[in-house]
């Protein structure tokens, strides 16, 4: 079955999120997600990023599902993007990495920094984009969110995990017209 033909459920429950901390040359940390991670080589840390200084090492510390990775999360919110082959993904994120440079040079103001996007191929064979916010997105609640652009371009919200209290976990599917 190729990835485009993957029912949301499939994603939903078979998709890896791998949480790496990327150590950096003035001792800070970063935490960033992404969809594979190779020791020896690890993936790069974002598409757009402020910072000069490659990271001094990385490790991986996770491997979650959608539905796991929200309890993971504090303060932050995740969009997942799934696309049908890399091609739309890379020109999905080179219209971003536009967007809001003219943004900048408008004179808004959009924190680099705060961008924190990694994108690869999925466990699922599945080209993916993961966002990481800082911030509740959802009701004061962290979320992880799937959006699924295999048969729009736009994409379709198709799937939020929502932390509530402990462990509780709301999922909601949001079906495609």
């Amino acid at each position: 079955m190729s990835a485009n033909q993957l029912a949301l459920e499939d994603i939903t429950n078979g998709l890896e999120i791998i949480r790496v901390r990327y150590e950096m040359p003035d001792s800070s940390a970063l935490v960033r997600y992404t969809t594979r991670f190779d020791d020896d080589q690890p993936e790069e840390l974002t598409v757009n990023s402020s910072w000069g200084d490659p990271a001094v090492s990385a490790i991986k510390t996770g491997t979650f599902s959608l539905k796991n990775l929200v309890n993971e999360l504090r303060f932050a919110y995740v969009l997942v993007h799934a696309f049908p082959d890399e091609k739309a993904m890379d020109y999905y994120l080179a219209g971003m990495d536009t967007g809001l440079a003219q943004l900048e040079f408008i004179g808004g103001n959009y924190d680099f920094d705060r961008m924190w996007v990694t994108r690869g191929v999925s466990n699922l064979e599945l080209p993916v984009a993961i966002f990481l916010g800082q911030r509740h997105a959802v009701n004061a609640q962290p979320s992880v969110t799937l959006v699924d652009h295999r048969q729009q371009a736009m994409g379709e919200v198709v799937y939020r995990a929502v932390r509530g209290a402990g462990d509780h976990v709301g999922e909601e599917f949001f079906t495609q017209d």
